[in-house]
């Protein structure tokens, strides 16, 4: 006899929505879902759904290739590993330090193409080892990407690894009072002032898709036509909506002595638990001041984007980092994943959080441990 799956035994809905939406907008949310989890295919051929105008140039076919279950992505483990749930930011600077598009990449580089189409380049990554010691003795080795593309850029180009960051929790972030003086709110440089650019900044340079804010395709050097907007304005909304009310990370009761060495050392002056939202009461608890700040060299890629320095990173969101760590200590972390979990993360911290790595650094083995429980538990 077979068995029967009651509701209390089916695993949580990583995908699950903000409660107490309405019936009318419950339907719409899962219409987003299904145009974030559909596969997008190239202009002419024929499938179950609407989803057309893949590439022709391209990473990945649809948000979950990247953001599986809402979550993060993964670079890749060695030169013989494709790049699944990262991509490479690409750009040219002069002597003078001013950025622009690579003349044959961009401003990304797309290892995809539809049929007929060949590919901008192809990508290799190698980590080179880094040794290091803790004032106790304890020894750690830390890892720094090396990125081979062919054809070559150039001796100019400068280019920086991002794996994708979770989407889950993103609409609580569009809620919370931001920085001031930074150009947007999303990204891994604060780039995108709303959920719907970053949106659509996504589809254009990951998937190939055009829309009403990205109208231009992104297209091999012999070019290709540009027509009409290939995701409409109420398609675009309905995958907003779906970002906008994912639900947030819930947190574990957090271990009282990590909480406490967290703000001792320094990480909540960036990493602050509680933001206010700009509409009504609460706040939102998701670890970070949403302000861009000054990592140091160790994590100064060289690529100046939008106006944001190549040392400057968005504070990143705790908030789910137990979900990962839990399941694997050693998740990549960081805008390019070079971290094996939180405590690599913290190491490579410098520039305007070098105390907070310093204060890492002077802890006991076992304060160590107990701030990293901290983290597993956000």
């Amino acid at each position: 006899m077979g068995t029967v799956a009651y509701a209390q035994d089916l695993p949580p809905d990583p995908l699950a929505p903000r409660a107490g939406l309405s019936a009318e907008m419950r339907q719409a949310y899962e219409e987003g879902r299904l145009i974030f989890n559909g596969h997008w295919r190239p202009s002419g051929t024929n499938g179950p759904d609407d989803l057309v105008g893949l590439g022709p140039l391209y990473n990945r076919l649809s948000c979950a290739s990247c953001h599986g279950a809402g979550g993060r992505g993964k670079p890749p483990e060695g030169p013989n590993s494709p790049f699944l749930t990262a991509l490479v930011r690409i750009g040219v600077v002069d002597k003078d330090g001013k950025v622009s598009a690579h003349p044959v990449f961009g401003t990304q580089i797309q290892d995809r193409a539809v049929p007929d189409v060949a590919p901008e380049a192809s990508l290799s990554l190698d980590w080179e080892p880094m040794s290091g010691q803790f004032p106790d003795g304890t020894e750690y080795e830390l890892r720094r990407p090396v990125l081979t593309i062919a054809p070559d850029p150039g001796p100019d180009a400068r280019w920086s690894i991002r794996v994708a960051p979770q989407v889950y929790g993103v609409g609580a972030l569009a809620d919370a009072v931001g920085p001031q003086f930074t150009p947007g709110l999303f990204g891994w440089k604060a780039l995108e002032p709303t959920l719907v650019t970053q949106n659509a900044a996504a589809l254009s340079q990951d998937i190939g898709i055009t829309s009403h804010y990205q109208p231009v395709p992104i297209c091999p050097s012999d070019g290709c036509a540009q027509g009409k907007p290939e995701i409409d304005g109420a398609r675009l909304m309905l995958l907003t909506l779906f970002t906008d009310h994912l639900a947030a990370p819930e947190p574990d009761p957090p271990p009282a002595l990590g909480k406490m060495l967290f703000t001792k050392i320094g990480c909540a002056q960036c990493h602050r638990p509680d933001l206010p939202k700009q509409m009504g009461s609460g706040m939102v608890h998701a670890y970070t001041d949403l302000a861009l700040h000054d990592m140091g060299p160790g994590l100064d890629d060289g690529l100046p984007e939008g106006g944001v320095d190549s040392a400057k990173w968005r504070t990143a969101p705790l908030w789910g980092l137990g979900r990962v760590l839990k399941k694997d200590p050693a998740f990549p972390l960081l805008h390019d994943g070079r971290a094996r979990g939180a405590a690599e993360a913290i190491l490579w911290h410098d520039g305007s959080a070098a105390g907070a790595r310093k204060g890492f650094m002077a802890l006991s083995k076992e304060d160590r441990d107990a701030l990293i429980a901290f983290l597993t538990s956000l």
